[in-house]
């Protein structure tokens, strides 16, 4: 078993005609042997799938791709869009403080992952407010927390 992570291709589905605006997400991953592999970083546009998770893959075509998810990892992951770029720091720093990692793409788009141990109703609700003031807007990628849709 080998101790470098491998990039997970993720087909994605189509929401809308232009979202998500690509076809495919690559994750990175820790391999586990016997065709498994952790989920090491917060997905963008991937569905269902968060930080920690075990994912089933098949080498195909020069790639790793995802093929099942084994064992859920217990944390949520979100999305959430900054509207304005100098803003994005204060977000995140908000969200780390809430015990949550981010992962940044583009300039104003965070990938957000909130473990087991986080307490997901403080974020949302934190993240409600300044929605609803219009700074942002987020949504749910999958959610794991107990209790909650």
């Amino acid at each position: 078993m080998s101790n470098e992570y491998v990039r997970v291709l993720f087909k994605l589905e189509k929401e809308d005609e232009d979202y998500p605006p690509v076809d495919y997400e690559r994750l990175w991953a820790k391999p586990l042997g016997q065709g498994l592999f952790e989920i090491d970083n917060i997905p963008f546009f991937v569905r269902g799938i968060s930080v920690g998770d075990v994912v089933a893959a098949q080498q195909g075509e020069g790639e790793v791709v995802f093929s099942a998810l084994v064992r859920a990892s217990g944390s949520s992951t979100l999305r959430v869009i900054v509207f304005d770029a100098t803003h994005v720091e204060e977000v995140r720093s908000r969200l780390r403080e809430l015990g949550c990692s981010t992962e940044l793409n583009v300039s104003k788009m965070l990938g957000v992952d909130v473990p087991a141990q986080a307490d997901l109703r403080a974020v949302r609700a934190w993240l409600m407010v300044k929605q609803s003031v219009g700074s942002l807007e987020f949504e749910d990628a999958c959610i794991r927390h107990d209790g909650l849709p």
